[in-house]
């Protein structure tokens, strides 16, 4: 008789990011990542794929509490186009009256032969609150002043803090440009961390994208870490 696969959260990590990476595979332009920082570091999104757009996934096992969840459907509402939550059967009614509608739910089971089985509970659709300030949230300040250079808005900045350089991207650039660019800071932090072995978000990265290094072509537009 096969043993009960149980639904921590190690494992439907595991399952939805090798369900992810799978996916996204054969896009140049995917980076599948975990533990991707959110709103200057006030939140960590379990899984995220950055392509296109940021699709954030968000896992409650049944042994997590649904404490945490009203402050980071907030959090992650500041930078996310689409935001997925799996959630196990244990917690699925109450996360229902937390996530708001654009959230897409899929409730996790354990399989009657192993494995684990999704079922996609609510469809979701792409996020109505974006903002410029919650795309600037996701840079560090070398990446705000990357893009302020590549716009040749940095004039007088280089020595500037987070928020003055935050509010001159904000101010100057329209919102399709900051999801673009904050989208393309992303990647070649992946691509930086990844060399450098720096931190599980970008060790751990994968997806079509990472195997080129066209984000990396000529001077880096973002600073290596230090040491």
């Amino acid at each position: 008789m096969t043993k009960p696969t149980i639904t921590t959260d190690v494992v439907i990590r595991t399952m939805m990011k090798a369900r992810l990476a799978r996916r996204h595979a054969a896009d140049p332009d995917a980076f599948v990542v975990e533990e991707l920082p959110i709103g200057r570091g006030d939140g960590r999104l379990d899984l995220a794929v950055i392509n296109g757009r940021i699709e954030g996934v968000e896992i409650k096992s049944c042994s997590d509490t649904l404490d945490r969840l009203p402050r980071q459907v907030r959090l992650y509402g500041e930078g996310a186009d689409l935001m997925t939550l799996v959630v196990s059967s244990r917690h699925l009614e109450q996360a229902r009256t937390i996530v708001p509608d654009w959230w897409k739910i899929f409730e996790v089971k354990a399989g009657v032969r192993g494995g684990l089985t999704l079922r996609r509970v609510q469809t979701g659709w792409t996020n109505p609150d974006r903002t410029s300030s919650g795309y600037l949230r996701l840079l560090e300040r070398n990446e705000l002043l990357s893009v302020l250079t590549r716009h040749g808005l940095d004039k007088g900045l280089r020595s500037a803090s987070w928020p003055v350089l935050a509010d001159r991207a904000a101010e100057k650039l329209p919102l399709s440009t900051i999801a673009s660019e904050v989208r393309r800071q992303l990647k070649i932090r992946v691509l930086i961390e990844a060399r450098f072995s720096r931190t599980a978000f970008g060790a751990l990265a994968t997806g079509g994208g990472t195997s080129s290094s066209t984000l990396l072509d000529g001077p880096l537009t973002a600073a290596p870490p230090a040491g």
